[in-house]
């Protein structure tokens, strides 16, 4: 996520700056919000008497074709950011950039 996001970044040469941030902030909330449907998934699944290791299992397991789909419509939509050109194309392409890469 963050990582490599600033991986991405920095193998690309482009500076640490605001629009990065943005697309960093961009990044926590998406791995985020991954996390908390696998933890939903899980304390359901708990709640109906799973022991606590089968229900995190099967929930990463359930959840996982439906969070990497979301993940790839993601990347795919950040894009056409990261190939901007044209009046603030720079902040574009950080943006598309650090997403992209985390």
């Amino acid at each position: 996520g963050a990582l490599g996001s600033v991986l991405a970044v920095t193998a690309v040469g482009m500076p640490n700056d605001v629009y990065f941030k943005v697309g960093l902030i961009t990044i926590i909330g998406l791995a985020a919000k991954n996390a908390i449907l696998i933890v939903e998934f899980a304390k359901e699944l708990w709640d109906q008497g799973h022991s606590l290791r089968d229900a995190a299992l099967q929930a990463a397991r359930l959840r996982f074709r439906p969070i990497v789909m979301t993940s790839l419509a993601f990347i795919l939509g950040v894009v056409p950011l990261t190939l901007a050109t044209g009046a603030g194309a720079a902040s574009q392409r950080a943006i598309g950039t650090g997403v992209i890469g985390g």
